[in-house]
């Protein structure tokens, strides 16, 4: 049995942030009933990234993060289009939505309107900025909010211009932030038996990324630096370096995996030179140490040094790509790639990922949902009869 088993969650959410969320929700045994648009959907759908069609007519950012869900597809401008959803939201257990603030109270899906629709509603709402603050109303996207936040003043090499994380990192981790915040809020609701407004923000998901650079800012006035791939300590040995065929990272941080280094690069001569003998030296002659280093792992590929450095006890690694990272047999072993169907019609194999997190109930229960799949099957479990959802659908409340 899964943690979340006979959990309902109406999932209004679309594109990365929120449809992550209700991923996490639906891995850990929800039954996620996603509310799309008639003929139009998540507007992830329509991302291609490049692979036009390879997906089958899905975009591969739309697959990572919706299998398992169910599909509804429901015109929420229409009046007997909102008076399903409330009979929807009057039977389910969470709501999650991730429109700009004021959308779904001009709907008529406030927090205030649902809790009075279902007392023990859970009602998570992520936006840019929340919903309260002077920004409340800005619109947001991952890239804008990495520059507000400051996260891109910190990328690249000491002296670069601003530059983004590669991926919507800020997405995904607000998508958690928000699980998190719905599962304890569930906990809590074992308790009291109401419901409750859990308000996400993607800006303070942002700073609570960067603890590590916001808290020493905000106790001493430790303006954060640009480290480029050198590791958090500052390390000159917790660095970027180059090999025969590539490069490697290496992460000796203390003196001694300093030392542990020096032996198994075989250049024992390193330690005992006064100019690397200590922490602070290794920082006053950083350019000699990365030359003395970087002559040394010429001579060999990074697949040698990576084994060896780490045999040792020294964190190390070849610099991958992500099609390399996701061809390592210890993969296999970790049971973090799921495998499913492209869809109902396209038995196709597809790979996703899971939570992240190893336990006994780890999988997927279904493929992502075609838009609308389930409609039909939803309504009926709310006691609408063929006659009424044809009808519904004629009148176009329904897709």
């Amino acid at each position: 049995m899964k943690p979340l088993q006979g959990v309902r969650v109406v999932d209004f959410t679309q594109v990365f942030a929120g449809p992550f969320c209700t991923y996490q929700l639906s891995l850990l045994g929800a039954e996620v009933i996603k509310i799309e648009a008639p003929g139009v959907g998540d507007t992830l759908r329509g991302y291609r990234h490049g692979a036009g069609d390879a997906m089958g007519g899905m975009g591969g950012s739309f697959i990572s993060i919706n299998a398992g869900k169910k599909s509804v597809a429901v015109n929420l401008k229409h009046a007997s289009g909102k008076a399903l959803l409330r009979r929807l939201i009057e039977s389910g257990d969470v709501l999650v939505e991730n429109f700009r603030n004021g959308v779904m109270d001009r709907h008529g899906f406030s927090w205030e309107a649902c809790k009075a629709i279902n007392p023990r509603l859970i009602y998570a709402s992520l936006s840019g900025f929340g919903a309260s603050g002077p920004f409340k109303d800005w619109p947001a996207f991952d890239h804008t909010m990495q520059a507000m936040t400051g996260m891109m003043s910190l990328n690249g090499e000491p002296g670069d211009p601003p530059m983004k994380v590669g991926f919507p990192v800020i997405d995904a981790f607000t998508g958690y932030v928000a699980a998190f915040g719905i599962l304890a809020a569930l906990r809590q609701r074992d308790g009291t038996g109401q419901g409750q407004f859990v308000d996400v923000s993607m800006f303070d998901a942002s700073l609570v990324l960067m603890t590590s650079m916001v808290v020493p800012y905000l106790n001493a006035g430790e303006q954060p630096k640009q480290l480029g791939s050198r590791g958090y300590s500052g390390s000159p040995t917790s660095d970027l370096f180059r090999t025969r065929d590539g490069h490697i990272s290496l992460g000796a941080n203390t003196q001694t995996q300093y030392e542990l280094l020096c032996r198994a690069i075989e250049a024992s001569e390193l330690i005992d030179d006064p100019r690397f003998a200590t922490h602070a030296a290794r920082i006053d002659n950083d350019v000699a140490l990365r030359a003395a280093l970087e002559a040394i792992f010429a001579t060999d590929d990074a697949d040698a040094w990576e084994l060896r450095i780490n045999a040792a006890g020294v964190p190390a690694s070849k610099l991958r790509t992500v099609f390399e990272a996701c061809g390592l047999p210890h993969l296999q072993e970790r049971g973090l790639m799921l495998n499913t169907k492209m869809s109902q019609k396209d038995d196709r194999d597809v790979t996703v990922l899971n939570n992240g997190f190893r336990a006994d109930w780890n999988g997927i229960d279904a493929p992502s949902p075609m838009l609308g799949q389930h409609t039909d099957e939803v309504l009926a479990g709310l006691g609408c009869s063929e006659a009424e959802i044809a009808a519904l659908r004629q009148e176009g409340a329904l897709g």
